[in-house]
């Protein structure tokens, strides 16, 4: 299984979707950074409300894109996991060695895993470095959220896997854009359903969590590092857009672990009953 794990890397490194994501990356976070020095430079010419609305605004946002580029790693890296080894041929090779096919497919997935939990905690600890340095917001429980952090990725990464078992390269990148869009879109509807207290969004916004349970993930990020104040119009104009009006339930957390597990439990029994 090291294997493959030393294989996973290499491929990521030779398609340069690492390479291009890190680009990414740097390029946000000096704009991020410039934004927020910025932000502190002027912080004096705030009254005191307003610099305790914008600044975890301005935290939160950062976390929500970071998010989002962490995905785009997640997805893109993983896209041919199978489906691009079947595609060139090199399949054939790998399942002719006497290694066996779950051992393949998990060494694939552990590969893409240890790559992306390291990318996904130095990112989440720069921006929190970024906006500690500059405003000296220093929220509490960072413990928890750079673990949930780093579980975003891996969701996706399993049902990326997954869908490589199944789909087209092609195929499964469109799947994964549309899962991970009704995840984003739900999220904010629900949001929204909880400050104007519609059932019916909240509702969708619960569905879409069961489909793909990413934005709940990020959610709870927010609600652990910047609780939000007691009414729903406080909390709005603290946490704005990207924020969380009620935390997640520890339920969706357990179910968002089974659902990775299963992905993952479906894509090693898809890839042993293939015919190559």
């Amino acid at each position: 299984m090291l294997t493959m794990i030393l294989y996973t890397w290499r491929e990521m490194l030779h398609r340069r979707v690492l390479a291009v994501t890190l680009l990414m990356v740097v390029a946000f976070l000096v704009l991020y950074g410039l934004a927020v020095r910025q932000l502190a430079l002027h912080s004096g010419d705030l009254d005191p409300l307003a610099k305790s609305i914008v600044i975890p605004q301005i935290f939160s946002a950062g976390l929500y894109f970071g998010s989002f580029i962490v995905s785009f790693l997640a997805v893109f890296s993983a896209l041919g996991a199978v489906s691009g080894e079947v595609e060139n041929g090199t399949v054939y090779g790998l399942v002719a060695t006497p290694v066996r096919r779950a051992e393949i497919l998990l060494g694939k997935f552990l590969g893409y895993a240890l790559a992306l939990v390291v990318y996904a905690a130095l990112f989440f600890l720069a921006i929190g470095a970024i906006v500690r340095g500059y405003t000296s917001l220093a929220p509490g429980g960072q413990g928890g959220a750079l673990a949930l952090f780093c579980l975003q990725p891996l969701v996706l990464l399993a049902v990326t896997v997954l869908g490589s078992t199944l789909l087209p390269t092609l195929a499964n990148g469109i799947l994964m854009f549309m899962l991970y869009a009704v995840a984003m879109v739900g999220g904010m509807l629900e949001q929204i359903g909880w400050l104007l207290h519609v059932q019916s969004l909240q509702q969708i916004g619960i569905i879409s969590s069961l489909i793909m349970p990413v934005d709940a993930l990020y959610r709870k990020i927010v609600y652990i590092l910047l609780t939000p104040t007691a009414t729903p119009l406080q909390a709005l104009t603290q946490m704005g857009p990207f924020g969380a009006q009620v935390e997640p339930s520890v339920w969706m957390l357990v179910y968002t672990i089974a659902y990775l597990l299963v992905a993952v439990a479906l894509a090693v029994r898809n890839f042993n009953r293939r015919d190559f």
